[in-house]
């Protein structure tokens, strides 16, 4: 009886949120401030722990040399209002060919969704046919 009350316990304080694995799913959440060339967002995981929401994003870079872009997440509660004042952009530097994870933690519990604002230093230009 108290291994299975402690499993639960467990369970609910890491309490793990869906991986957005899916194309539209990851779109929902990022806010393109442009069309980046070489840096995409691959993955996206959240989950609840101790109440705060984490966020862990992969970006993978195309290019074979290393790229420039930046980022800042956007902490909303479950209605849609953003709960936090605008964080500052941060820089982030991919290499060649290379994945990385970036790591977020809402900075108030009362965020319960998110959205991640980016920018690559190389965007297209606005013509849809130069892509």
């Amino acid at each position: 009886m108290k291994l299975s009350s402690l499993l639960i316990s467990a369970m609910l304080a890491t309490a793990v949120l869906p991986a957005y694995s899916a194309a539209q799913s990851i779109a929902s959440k990022i806010e393109n401030q442009g069309d980046s060339r070489y840096i995409k967002v691959t993955g996206l995981v959240a989950r609840e722990r101790n109440g705060l929401l984490q966020v862990q994003i992969e970006m993978s870079n195309s290019d074979y040399e290393p790229q420039r872009a930046y980022y800042r997440v956007k902490w909303l509660d479950e209605s849609g209002f953003q709960v936090w004042d605008d964080e500052p952009w941060k820089p982030l530097l991919i290499q060649g060919s290379a994945k990385q994870n970036i790591q977020a933690i809402a900075p108030s519990l009362k965020a319960k969704d998110f959205s991640i604002q980016f920018n690559a230093e190389k965007n297209w230009a606005n013509d849809p046919t130069k892509k």
